[in-house]
């Protein structure tokens, strides 16, 4: 009994055993085919990490010695160079010529106001002598002896006293306006010496670094260089290393060469030509410290054993498939015998879908196979896993396969699989669910016509011009069965294609823009079906942007009802109060208070409301130049300075080049970060960090502000561009609602972008200028 047992589990174990040695070699192969450029000897020297490796120790050698050459020893002024210092020489005298002129015209503007009131005073005092002599000779008498004097005298005490203020006034004018160009000097030459100072120590900071770092892989990284044109050598050892050091080195390379293999290579090599160089780079084979070229060298050889083993092992796993294979045989285990266990099992499935499952589970064998790592360290269960799971893989696809080798070899059988499979079932379908039948109708008559046209001229054709020996091939037949086995399914599909897209545009017809036309295959129909699905889309779009627009303009009109009415009811109710008249001057006063700062409320309130509707019409005017964007920055900062120290945010802002500049309105620019700014010490949670920074892009100045929202961020992003739209739903601080809107309008009409992303509360503004000028002034 147990004898007959162990005669049944033998079979069933060589399966299996097999399906796990075709795994491991389809494992192995898949591993070697991906990894076989680790098999070339020395393949590291090719690769992509080498090259990074040689480029990042030029590139510190090239800093040190070409861009950095002599740093130390040369002057601030040669540090800086004649062309930078005219630049900013120019720069800043233009500013100071600028801040002359405005300062001038401003102390010559205050100048002649009181040169008019002095004339005045003085026509005034001259009338009050006339006037008073005029009386006094009217009475018929004499005027008082402090009154006979002429026109023409000096006035009074009190009116002399005005005009000599008067004079004191404009003559300290005239002083200061003597100074002014004096001051605007030393205010430039200010300008410059911090310019100089952060220059200098900018670069003096690059400079220790990249010297630090090359000094530190000396005992990895060997040079010797000598500039052809100066015949200065740059080297950190003390000789030319001879062929036979680089012969024993990890890696020597002479440059420049003629021809040279390698992006990193080349770009070296052309270095070398152009900064006029000439000497060797040897990486030690025993290096002092760590060097990365050795542990990426070591690992790349790693690799090489490892996949000369699996070739070793997929020889040996070849050899075992095919000796089990002919045990099989030999012993009359094949498949048949596996097979008669799952035959009623395997048949249940549909043919069609067993052919799909032969293609799906050979394409996922294959997939899975070439992404599986079977030679990863450390080894783990998970590795097992995938062998067996690939190896199941393998053993039902041979069944599949078995049992398509066994339906070829029986015809009735697979007539009888035919006629129960899924196309015959799908034509009853089709047949009972067709939507139009007259489609049907159509369909049925041009396949008559075509069959019975296309085997009637190959009939001819085969009666009259083609003639062979017995049983020769007729076209007609041929036809037939090209019409059966292509045009058949293909106009099929065709039929089921146009009946989806009939439903789809009834319930599309019908409002229903939740369906969906299903868009298979390709051609007129297909393209039909996804136009019905855009115009679907559209309209539903169109629909939803409606809504939207009549709820956000009814938010709008509630929302500058609130806004405007808040500050008008407070102003009318002050008025009220002050119409009283047993009210104590102090309580006039703090009214009038009141008073004046709600009427400027309202009055920012109208101011902002007027500059959204400007910039939403498009009729602003740009006054596109030149500007530096770090300045503008620093001014909006200090425009805040008081607010940002009386409140407990603190700010940290980030410039990394203190001379960005981009073309924009410098006015304009500068209302966008005042917003900006402002909305930020309005909404942001106390006691935390406002993050501010201005970087440099390939082709853009990009501004950051970042803060945590002191309320929960619940809104949509999109809406919160929207006029008189707050994040604040109780609308209980400062502010028009209008700052996000404004600032959006006037980026973009600069060609720039604005943009806001949240996370939790966490909430971050990201402004992008654009390097070029793409927004015309208007």
């Amino acid at each position: 009994m147990v004898t007959k047992s162990r005669s049944k589990l033998v079979p069933w174990l060589a399966w299996g055993l097999l399906s796990y040695l075709i795994a491991l070699g389809l494992l192995t192969a898949s591993d070697v085919l991906k990894n076989q450029e680790y098999l070339q000897k020395d393949y590291y020297f090719r690769s992509s990490a080498f090259y990074e490796q040689l480029e990042q120790h030029f590139n510190l050698f090239r800093n040190v010695h070409v861009i950095y050459n002599h740093w130390e020893d040369k002057t601030d002024a040669e540090k800086i160079g004649q062309a930078r210092m005219e630049q900013w020489t120019r720069h800043f005298e233009t500013m100071k010529n600028i801040e002359v002129e405005q300062r001038k015209a401003e102390v010559q503007d205050q100048i002649g106001k009181l040169q008019k009131q002095l004339a005045n005073e003085v026509q005034k005092a001259k009338e009050k002598r006339e006037h008073v002599a005029n009386s006094a000779e009217e009475a018929g008498g004499e005027p008082p002896k402090a009154q006979r004097q002429d026109p023409q005298s000096p006035p009074d005490f009190e009116e002399q006293a005005e005009i000599d203020r008067i004079r004191k006034e404009i003559a300290l004018l005239q002083h200061t306006e003597n100074n002014i160009s004096s001051n605007a000097e030393r205010e430039k030459n200010n300008r410059i010496e911090k310019e100089i100072k952060n220059y200098l120590d900018f670069h003096n900071k690059q400079y220790a670094a990249v010297k630090h770092s090359l000094s530190a892989r000396k005992g990895f990284f060997q040079y010797y260089v000598k500039d052809l044109e100066t015949g200065e050598i740059y080297a950190n050892r003390d000789w030319d290393p001879s062929p036979g050091e680089k012969q024993e080195a990890f890696y020597a390379i002479r440059l420049p060469q003629t021809t040279l293999e390698g992006g990193a290579l080349q770009s070296i090599n052309r270095s070398f030509q152009q900064y006029r160089l000439e000497g060797t780079f040897l990486f030690p084979k025993e290096p002092r410290g760590f060097s990365q070229m050795i542990a990426d060298h070591a690992y790349f050889n790693t690799l090489r054993e490892r996949l000369i083993y699996e070739l070793y092992l997929l020889g040996v796993t070849v050899a075992a498939v095919a000796a089990l294979i002919f045990y099989l045989r030999r012993n009359r285990l094949g498949i048949e015998f596996v097979q008669q266990n799952y035959t009623a099992t395997i048949h249940r499935i549909p043919l069609e879908l067993r052919l799909l499952l032969i293609y799906g589970l050979s394409m996922f064998a294959l997939s899975y196979g070439s992404s599986a790592a079977l030679f990863r360290l450390p080894v783990t269960p998970g590795h097992f896993a995938q062998w067996t799971l690939l190896a199941l893989l393998i053993g039902c696809l041979g069944l599949l396969l078995g049992d398509a080798v066994q339906l070829l070899r029986n015809p009735q059988a697979l007539r009888e699989q035919w006629s129960a499979g899924f196309c015959r079932k799908l034509q009853s379908y089709v047949r009972a669910k067709l939507v139009d039948r007259h489609i049907l109708t159509k369909a049925v008559l041009i396949f008559v016509m075509t069959v019975l046209f296309g085997v009637f001229l190959f009939d001819v054709i085969d009666r009259t011009s083609f003639h062979y020996v017995d049983n020769r091939f007729s076209f007609s037949e041929g036809y037939v069965l090209f019409y059966t086995f292509v045009v058949i399914p293909y106009l099929f599909r065709r039929i089921l294609t146009f009946s989806r897209i009939l439903t789809g545009a009834e319930a599309i017809a019908s409002g229903r823009f939740d369906h969906t036309v299903e868009e298979k295959g390709r051609g007129n129909l297909a393209r039909l079906a996804h136009l019905l699905n855009n115009i679907k889309q559209s309209i539903k779009t169109s629909v939803e942007r409606e809504t939207k627009s009549e709820r956000l303009k009814s938010e709008l009109i509630t929302n500058v009802s609130h806004d405007l009415k808040t500050p008008l009811t407070s102003i009318m109710n002050y008025v009220d109060l002050l119409k009283r008249q047993d009210l104590p001057p102090e309580t006039v006063a703090s009214y009038v208070e009141v008073l004046d700062r709600k009427t400027q409320r309202l009055k920012v309130l109208i101011d902002d409301l007027f500059e959204a509707s400007k910039m939403a019409s498009g009729s602003v005017e740009l006054a596109v130049e030149n500007v530096n964007v770090a300045d503008l920055l620093q001014q909006a900062l200090a425009e805040f300075s008081d607010k940002i120290e009386a409140s407990s945010l603190t700010f940290r802002v980030r410039v990394d080049n203190p001379k960005v500049t981009a073309p924009l309105d410098g006015r304009k620019t500068w209302r966008v970060f005042e917003n900006l700014i402002s909305n930020a010490l309005k909404y942001a949670m106390p006691n935390t960090r406002i993050h501010l920074a201005l970087t440099e892009e390939a082709d853009k100045v990009v501004f950051t502000i970042s803060n945590v929202a002191a309320y929960e961020l619940n809104f949509n992003v999109d809406e919160i561009f929207e006029r008189f739209k707050r994040g604040d739903p109780s609308r209980n601080t400062e502010g028009s609602g209008l700052g996000l809107a404004i600032a959006k309008s006037i980026v973009e009409l600069q060609g720039g972008q604005l943009r806001i992303d949240i996370d939790g509360d966490y909430f971050k503004v990201r402004v992008e200028f654009a390097r070029e000028a793409k927004a015309a002034a208007s």
